[in-house]
């Protein structure tokens, strides 16, 4: 399982999850390496700019749909903390998040970079390690390249 976040046309930190499944916990965990740290870099002033462009609620705001762990009391104590402002996700809606065109051009690459490294599905510790990396390489491939923001 992966995590990734971008922001106008800038992908963000990919973060390879050990595990199958996120809790509150591993997602506070993956808010404070991810997205603070995102945001941070988002927000750094510019090399010879003299100005810092500063996120309010009208210029920046966060999205993830309602999955359990995002919703958790101590998640959503931690973002107001943070100063991260969420857009409000309707309840039973459908995935209109735009990151879902980003997975789509991610897996296509992923595949492609692993069919040509000459893997095959396995569990064996070694593969998987080798997919960890692929993945991260795949996904800053696509940084360097920059995407398609208008589909994404």
């Amino acid at each position: 399982m992966v995590w990734g976040c971008f922001s106008n046309g800038r992908p963000g930190p990919l973060i390879v999850c050990d595990t199958g499944e996120v809790n509150a916990d591993a997602y506070l965990e993956i808010l404070s390496k991810g997205v603070v740290e995102f945001i941070s870099k988002l927000l750094t002033l510019k090399e010879g700019s003299g100005t810092i462009t500063v996120a309010t609620d009208d210029v920046f705001l966060f999205m993830h749909d309602n999955a359990p762990c995002y919703m958790a009391k101590k998640v959503q104590q931690f973002l107001k903390l943070q100063r991260i402002p969420i857009m409000k996700w309707p309840a039973q809606s459908l995935d209109l998040n735009q990151i879902e065109n980003l997975w789509v051009n991610f897996k296509e690459h992923f595949y492609k970079a692993f069919v040509l490294a000459g893997l095959h599905v396995s569990t064996r510790a070694d593969v998987t390690e080798h997919c960890k990396e692929l993945l991260k390489e795949v996904w800053t491939s696509q940084r360097r390249e920059g995407y398609d923001h208008e589909t994404c």
